[in-house]
């Protein structure tokens, strides 16, 4: 084969491991990840709530200390009534909810937003709270929890709140969103709790635009033993409660909870409207929360549990909510960021890290500062750098290769060139040197003629033009003839100057210590492959000059 072609065969084969090499070894985003990543932002946490001072006389102390003085199990008092008459209270909590449509519409349980819709019943459950924290101030844990037991501490919280009242009430209806804005929401629909003939949903909106939002499934479609992951904000993982959260960072309350399950029973309520039963870990502030199916639709809603019975759990199928819905006429539909994140999210499973952080740069402009936007611009950053360049780069890793094949062919254009410069300048020096040789058509004798490594043809002196076939490997060149194939009569030339051998069907011409050197293309050399057209001194430009023919 040619020795261009050849090349160029090398060329191609160099660059179709490059292309394999972009091509292994890719990582790409777990799908559980996937989906958690996809359904958090779109989860908010709801409060609703009430505070206020509670006023208390401390007569009403001091009569529980005497009646309790009278019963067989007395309280005991953990500190007096005195002159301080003030606690604070409080009543309502939070939940889970999250965004139906980009333009701030939100969809939760109904029980989640109640406490502060009936005004008399949340001051009477501010009252209420504020006697109990009276008398936790006053009197032993233990014996409170004895007198709950007998019922008597009904008739001392009555007592207390008696000749109480409530001072600086003030009342907060808000979602935070994940990345913790908060907005204050109207509810524009409300159905109660199931216990008092409703569905227990609640519709909700905030002033905002472009948010992330959550698909509603087919819940129709649901059966026993599908996995589910239930998500949401439960408040024993909050740093607001009293007994885990002394050492969580507030920044962490911004970390939805993503806990797996199973649908475990398709069930009816008294009503004969469906509800689901599972046993994915739902608690006290998950009510509300989305329950996803393996793609991210939601399927149900947390409602409630059994406290007792913690693999026992209810959710609302999104079907019931998807009618409650009906009369507002919510169209919907995907939005800019849903469509940035959703590419983003994609590339990553597909290992496309680059197009994964150009599609989510577009995400983070319209939610930024979400933990969970920030969490996978993260594992993007780590994943590219961890991959080649070429691999992540493979338009400018191919047009590189390009120009380097580019390069390569060009510098065998011109090594041909350069080797039929030489053919030409050989035979030019034959036809100057040689009239005998330029005056005749019929080729000169071969000394020892042989095609297997070729022939030298001498340039100048009086054998000018003699071809002497180099008829196998292992010639020796020199001026002794006992020791030499090739015999050049002349004083610069050592007795053993050179030799020709064959070395994988190539020719090796290698100097043998000679005193006046072996030149190929005034370039003296030790040994050295020869080309066609290479112009050949022995003992330097002034002896012997031959050319080489292949």
């Amino acid at each position: 084969m040619p020795r261009v072609q050849t090349r160029q065969v090398l060329s191609f084969l160099v660059l179709g491991l490059f292309a394999g090499a972009c091509r292994r070894g890719v990582t790409r985003l777990d799908e559980v990840q996937k989906l958690a990543y996809s359904v958090k932002p779109a989860v908010v946490r709801i409060s609703a709530y009430a505070t206020a001072t509670f006023r208390y006389d401390g007569k009403s102390i001091r009569s529980i200390e005497l009646q309790s003085a009278q019963d067989e199990q007395p309280l005991e008092i953990r500190s007096p009534a005195s002159n301080r008459t003030l606690v604070d209270t409080g009543a309502g909590g939070s939940g889970s909810g999250f965004i139906i449509h980009p333009d701030g519409w939100i969809l939760t349980s109904g029980h989640v937003v109640e406490p502060t819709r009936d005004r008399s019943a949340m001051e009477r459950e501010l009252m209420r709270n504020g006697a109990i924290a009276v008398l936790v101030r006053h009197f032993a844990i233990g014996s409170l929890r004895e007198a709950y037991h007998s019922e008597r501490l009904e008739r001392w919280i009555g007592v207390v709140a008696a000749s109480a009242r409530l001072e600086n009430i003030r009342v907060v209806d808000e979602v935070q969103l994940s990345n913790g804005l908060k907005l204050p929401f109207r509810v524009q629909r409300f159905s109660p709790p199931p216990s008092e003939g409703g569905r227990d949903l609640a519709l909700l909106r905030v002033e905002a635009r472009e948010l992330p939002l959550l698909h509603l499934g087919d819940s129709d479609a649901t059966r026993v033993g599908q996995s589910v992951w239930a998500v949401g904000y439960p408040a024993v993982a909050s740093s607001t409660d009293e007994v885990i959260g002394g050492w969580l960072s507030r920044d962490s309350d911004l970390e939805a909870t993503f806990n797996p399950g199973t649908i475990t029973a398709l069930r009816r309520d008294t009503a004969n409207v469906p509800v689901f039963q599972s046993n994915v870990a739902i608690y006290r502030g998950n009510s509300g929360g989305p329950v996803v199916g393996k793609d991210g639709e939601v399927l149900g809603i947390a409602t409630w549990g059994l406290q007792n019975a913690e693999q026992i759990k209810f959710l609302v199928p999104v079907g019931v909510a998807q009618q409650f819905l009906v009369p507002e006429h919510l169209q919907l539909v995907d939005d800019v960021f849903d469509r940035s994140y959703r590419a983003a999210l994609d590339a990553a499973a597909e290992g496309d890290w680059s197009a994964a952080g150009s599609r989510l740069a577009a995400a983070e402009r319209l939610f930024p500062n979400s933990p969970d936007l920030i969490r996978f611009h993260h594992d993007i950053d780590r994943e590219l750098r961890a991959i080649p360049p070429w691999r992540a780069h493979p338009m400018g890793a191919l047009i590189v290769a390009c120009l380097l094949l580019g390069f390569l062919l060009m510098m065998v254009v011109v090594a041909r060139g350069r080797r039929q410069e030489r053919r030409e300048t050989a035979d030019e020096m034959i036809r100057a040197i040689s009239p005998s040789v330029r005056g005749s058509t019929d080729p000169l004798p071969l000394r020892g003629l042989s095609a297997a490594l070729g022939r030298f043809t001498i340039l100048n002196g009086s054998r000018a033009g003699e071809r002497l076939g180099l008829g196998g490997s292992g010639i020796r060149i020199g001026r002794e003839s006992s020791v030499c194939e090739i015999v050049l009569e002349n004083p610069k030339v050592s007795r053993l100057h050179a030799e020709v051998v064959s070395v994988d069907g190539k020719v090796l011409l290698i100097d043998r210590d000679s005193s006046n050197g072996t030149y190929v293309n005034d370039q003296r050399i030790q040994k050295r492959y020869l080309k066609d057209g290479d112009i050949i001194y022995f003992g330097g430009r002034n002896a012997v000059a031959v050319a080489f023919h292949a």
